[in-house]
């Protein structure tokens, strides 16, 4: 069964988009706990992050001050939690992998900046029309994979060469992040109608 006020599992922007995506994915990730294979792309991009927490960032991206700010709020009985890639206060970025561009309108509506800005007036009463937020976008690519593995993949990833990374600087208001809390509210109800459901 699903905790509905999700102590055990706080509410973060991975199960938000997971659920738009692919309700049944999301069940089979979040509430029944099943892990699927790791990507190429997934690894990658944890070996890109890990070398941005420890501020030697495999790309000239931007670091603030903080890397991986934890945040960890309470929204209308929702635990919610999320980790900025990085962060200074007025100021939360972050950073995108992969061979999809990201363009300005993407970035002016992706939910993720969206959920940081909301928790951090939460936790530090920041409102987002303080604040900056910008998205750098790092550009990769596939290359075959010389020696096969049983990961069920042929490919790795890599960095477009020459490595360039796009910076897009973006806004939030608080009309924004009152609206994403009522979507959070709306998706939550929606995810403890779709449990019960499967679990009839």
């Amino acid at each position: 069964m699903m905790d509905t006020t999700f102590k055990t599992r706080p509410l973060s922007w991975s199960q938000l988009s997971s659920f738009a995506w692919d309700k049944e994915q999301w069940y089979d990730r979040y509430i029944l706990g099943n892990k699927s294979p790791e990507t190429p792309e997934l690894i990658f991009g944890k070996i890109f992050a890990n070398s941005c927490e420890i501020r030697q960032p495999l790309a000239p991206v931007t670091l603030l001050k903080e890397m991986e700010k934890a945040f960890k709020v309470a929204f209308a009985g929702i635990h919610l939690t999320g980790f900025a890639d990085t962060y200074k206060k007025t100021i939360i970025g972050e950073y995108k992998t992969g061979a999809k561009p990201w363009d300005q309108k993407r970035v002016d509506t992706h939910g993720q900046i969206t959920m940081y800005a909301l928790m951090n007036y939460i936790t530090y009463k920041i409102k987002p029309d303080d604040s900056t937020f910008f998205l750098e976008w790092i550009p990769t690519e596939k290359v075959p994979r010389n020696n096969g593995d049983f990961s069920g993949f042929d490919y790795d990833i890599k960095f477009q060469q020459p490595i360039r990374v796009e910076h897009f600087k973006t806004k939030r208001t608080m009309k924004d992040i009152l609206e994403f809390g009522q979507y959070i509210i709306k998706t939550v109800k929606e995810m403890e109608e779709f449990a019960k459901q499967k679990d009839s």
